[in-house]
Formats: C-alpha cells, sequence, structure tokens
C-alpha cells in the first residue's frame, strides 16, 4: 500500500516518515512491502497528505508511480485469466489476501458492467479512493488492448477544484457527486481476452490457494462483504447471503454467534457506517440514501436514523456533526 509513497511524498514538499509515523505507522513499513497495516490509517495518510502538501490529486499521483504488480501473487493470477470477466472474479475472491478493508464486486446488464468499489467507515476519503480506483482502472488498461476504454470512471465524493489529473489518468469522463465509486465499461467488454494470458493459471493457482489456507476469512468478514455488494440493490437478506455462501441460515447464525456478533448486528453497524459517509459527504436526498442502504423508503430510513441516533437526518446535516450513538 505504500510503495513509491515515499518519493511522491518528497516530490510534495513533506517528510515521509514524519507523515508515516503521524499516522501511527511504524516507518520501517515504507521499506516492508509484504506487512500487513492498517487500512484506515493508510488512508488517513493518504488524506493528510493531500491536504498538507495542496496536492488534491496526491492518490491520483501515487497511482500513475506504481505497476499493478504492487499486489503481488495476486496480480501474477489476475493477469493469467483468459478473459476480462475471469481476471475481475479472481480479483474479488482473493482482494483480501492484499487488501482486507476493500470490497470489490461486479455488476452487470445486457449492456453495462460496473466494477464498485467500496470501504466502510465513517467518512468517505477520496484519496484513498482515486488510489485504488486508479490502481484498478490502469490494470484493465494493461490486461486489455490498448484501445480500451471504460465508459465513465465514476466517484462518490465531490469533484476537486482541478481535475486535470483525472482526466489524464484515466482518459475518459470521470464524474463526481454519483451514488457509487468505480469504474463503469460495456458489458461486452468482460468476454474480451486479456493480452498477458499464458495458459499459466493452474500454477497461479495453486500458488494464491497456498496462501489463501493460511489467510481464511471470518464468516464475519463474508457476510460483512456480501452485504455490502446487496445492499444498494434491496436484496439483503439472511437467506441470500447464506445462498451466496452456499450454507442455510442456521449455519450462518452458528458461525457468526461464535466470532460474537449477529447478522442484525453486522448489518446495522454496515447502515451506521455508510449513512454517516453519505450524510457527511456531497449532498444527497434522503431517498437516495435510503435506497444506498436498502430501506422501503426515506421514511423507514428517517425512522431508523432517529432511533440509532437520536436526531433526524436533516438536524445532523445543518449541524454539521454526528452525535454519539445513544
Amino acid at each position: 500500500a505504500l510503495t513509491n509513497y515515499a518519493g511522491v511524498a518528497r516530490a510534495a514538499g513533506l517528510d515521509p516518515v514524519r507523515m508515516v509515523k503521524a499516522a501511527g505507522l511504524d516507518p520501517a513499513c515504507l521499506e516492508q512491502p509484504d506487512w500487513k497495516i492498517s487500512g484506515p490509517a493508510i488512508r488517513q495518510l493518504l488524506e493528510d497528505s493531500a491536504r498538507r502538501s495542496g496536492w488534491q490529486d496526491f492518490g491520483l499521483r501515487l497511482a500513475e508511480s506504481r505497476p499493478y504488480s504492487v499486489a503481488g501473487p495476486l496480480a501474477l493470477l489476475v493477469r493469467e485469466q483468459a478473459t476480462l470477466r475471469a481476471a475481475l472474479n479472481v480479483q474479488i475472491r482473493y482482494m483480501h489476501l492484499h487488501n482486507e478493508s476493500l470490497h470489490l464486486w461486479l455488476e452487470e446488464d445486457a449492456d453495462t458492467a460496473v466494477i464498485h468499489a467500496q470501504y466502510l467507515g465513517r467518512q468517505e476519503q477520496p484519496q484513498g479512493m482515486e488510489l485504488t480506483v486508479a490502481m484498478l482502472y490502469r490494470n484493465i488498461q494493461q490486461l486489455l488492448p490498448e484501445h480500451w476504454r471504460a465508459r465513465s470512471v465514476c466517484f462518490m465524493h465531490g469533484a476537486p477544484a482541478d481535475t486535470r489529473t483525472a482526466r489524464r489518468v484515466f482518459g475518459t469522463r470521470v464524474e463526481y457527486a454519483t451514488p457509487l465509486n468505480g469504474i463503469v465499461c460495456a458489458a461486452s467488454d468482460l468476454a474480451a481476452p486479456l493480452a498477458t494470458y499464458a495458459h499459466l493459471e493452474r500454477y497461479a493457482q495453486q500458488y494464491v490457494e497456498s496462501m489463501t489456507a493460511s489467510a481464511e476469512r471470518s464468516a464475519t468478514d463474508k457476510v460483512r462483504h456480501l452485504a455490502l455488494t446487496l445492499l444498494p440493490f434491496g436484496q439483503c437478506s439472511l437467506a441470500q447471503i447464506a445462498r451466496h455462501l452456499g450454507v442455510d441460515e442456521r449455519t450462518v447464525r452458528r458461525h457468526l454467534a461464535q466470532e460474537g456478533t449477529s447478522y442484525n448486528a453486522l448489518l446495522n453497524q454496515i447502515r451506521r457506517e455508510l449513512a454517516q459517509r453519505y450524510l457527511g459527504g456531497v449532498p444527497r436526498k434522503h431517498a437516495e440514501i435510503a435506497l444506498l442502504l436498502g430501506f422501503n423508503g426515506a421514511s423507514v430510513f428517517s425512522r431508523w436514523f432517529r432511533q440509532q441516533f437520536g436526531c433526524n437526518a436533516s438536524a445532523w446535516g445543518q449541524d454539521g456533526g454526528m452525535p454519539a450513538a445513544p
């Protein structure tokens, strides 16, 4: 996650060691690319770097400075797939080996495909999301023939004052203050053959599977990931999640209980985090937020919000802060 950070930070007039320490990270992680470090701390580091340097495009510049190989073994497996669809499915399935806090999912219909990216947390952090989406976009460009372009690149946060770097990095339409973070392309692109395919996928698969055996995700992580994916489409339920996991509802409940939580508790936690992010970002209608959180209408969302936070969503938006949970 910090590959080339030091160089970009120095170019921006920052002391990378001081910045990393201020984010609560060990400066040795700048020289240890295989260490697992705090995702929220990394994203806060990027925000602080952009603020202190005045570079609103800090995350994009960092993305430009690095190859996709920073994803390690996962990059190898992704590049050894026959089509873009297979590559994306592999990336979605194994992303936890590289980044446990990033959720990716694919949505498609007959004409359009959307590659979604999301981090959970109370606040939208533009630099980390722009870095993530730019890395994903540049990787797809490397995998496909040179003429490929997405239809658009979307961000939930507002537009920066200067979008020249974004237009240069993506080379396509960039939209801000949208309901999603991700890449929109033609559905037919998913069947495109990869230029990097060398018929070595079996060996790459075995390598990554050997890593997965010692890094199996918890039931909580799996349910959280699926809930985040299904919520905006109104399809999030315990039955639906159990179906995706290939087990019955009782099994999901049992595994979550063993980890000290429940489906309802997880769903509520996700909704609380996302609600704070949506209300703290670009202005959105409550009906839109209700849809994104999987509620059947703005009135249901409003009642839930008041129960959770002790005030209505409109009052919070006017005050500019979130009260503590009762």
